[in-house]
């Protein structure tokens, strides 16, 4: 099957985003349309100066720059500031994406990078989110209104407060784009069979981490251990706009292997050590070998295309091209 063309691809993941979007200005106000206007905004104006100064042209293959600082928005609380949403994106853009060698030399993804230099920059501010849905004032959010993720509770066993529909539909206390399950779910199934985002990789991350979420609780209530599996952590989310974006996932097998090692990591981080949000993080730590499988896959294709070669050669003599005089 051969592969979907970068703008097709472009295309479906802005609307999956689009969708998220609208579910999150729905829930906070214009705010939510406020952050992801100056997220793209700056992100794009800042890949168009790296290109403008790397003596490079600014193409259409350059505008999902701008779905990567919608991307990182969406892995933040409703609340955050808008200085460090323009400084993590200018960090995304220019360390996590220009630095390596810009779209033509994809490593990092630029928003995984984005929420780290944010998570270590303002880690009080990315652990602190709305305690109920409502308008959200544009600049600063009152402290006094403002709580502790979902996370960290089910991570430790805990359990998700609250009733079952609001566990479906929506969590306020979560980063803006992982907080409804039915929509993520939703988003991750269309953009899988799309092939906009690697089913490789998704399939496998999925499937073992949901395994071993029940296995941490005993297999009892597994309604919740299965909506905890893709909602904290904000798990499904980063498998889907990270991991498994077709740029940085490993094809095929390779993905499928990617896949359990990123769910093993998520499990043993989440649930044995407490370390939450940790799917964002290890789109960075796991980059190398993501990058190194990559490698491997296409030698292997190119090994096969050469073997298939000299096998038609052999088989099929007539088909050489005659040399010699005429």
């Amino acid at each position: 099957m051969p592969d979907k063309s970068q703008s097709r691809r472009l295309f479906d993941r802005a609307c999956a985003l689009l969708a998220i979007l609208i579910a999150a200005g729905y829930g906070f106000g214009l705010r939510i349309w406020a952050l992801a206007g100056a997220a793209a905004g700056v992100s794009l104006l800042t890949e168009w100066i790296c290109q403008y100064l790397r003596k490079k042209p600014f193409t259409q293959a350059n505008l999902d720059a701008g779905l990567c600082g919608v991307i990182l928005m969406l892995m933040m609380p409703a609340t955050v500031s808008f200085s460090l949403l323009i400084m993590s994106c200018i960090f995304a853009i220019i360390i996590g994406r220009q630095l390596f060698g810009g779209r033509e030399n994809p490593v990092v993804h630029p928003a995984a990078a984005g929420f780290c230099f944010a998570l270590l920059n303002q880690h009080a501010q990315m652990t602190q989110f709305p305690k109920s849905y409502g308008i959200l004032p544009m600049l600063h959010a009152d402290a006094v209104t403002l709580t502790e993720g979902v996370s960290d509770a089910f991570n430790r066993g805990n359990g998700l407060a609250g009733h079952m529909t609001d566990w479906l539909i929506g969590l306020p206390n979560q980063p803006v784009g992982t907080g409804s399950v039915v929509l993520l779910c939703a988003v991750a199934a269309v953009l899988v069979l799309r092939r906009s985002a690697s089913g490789w990789v998704t399939v496998p991350a999925v499937v073992f981490t949901v395994f071993c979420n029940l296995l941490f609780g005993y297999f009892r209530r597994p309604e919740m251990q299965l909506i905890g599996s893709f909602l904290a952590n904000q798990f499904l989310f980063a498998v889907i706009f990270l991991h498994a974006d077709p740029d940085y996932a490993p094809p095929q097998l390779a993905g499928s292997l990617y896949g359990i090692v990123l769910a093993g990591c998520t499990v043993i981080l989440t649930r044995v050590l407490f370390v939450t949000d940790a799917p964002a993080a290890l789109a960075v730590m796991l980059s190398p070998a993501a990058l190194r499988l990559r490698e491997m896959m296409a030698a292997a294709e190119c090994d096969a295309q050469k073997g298939g070669a000299r096998h038609a050669e052999r088989t099929n003599p007539s088909a050489l091209p005659e040399s010699g005089a005429h």
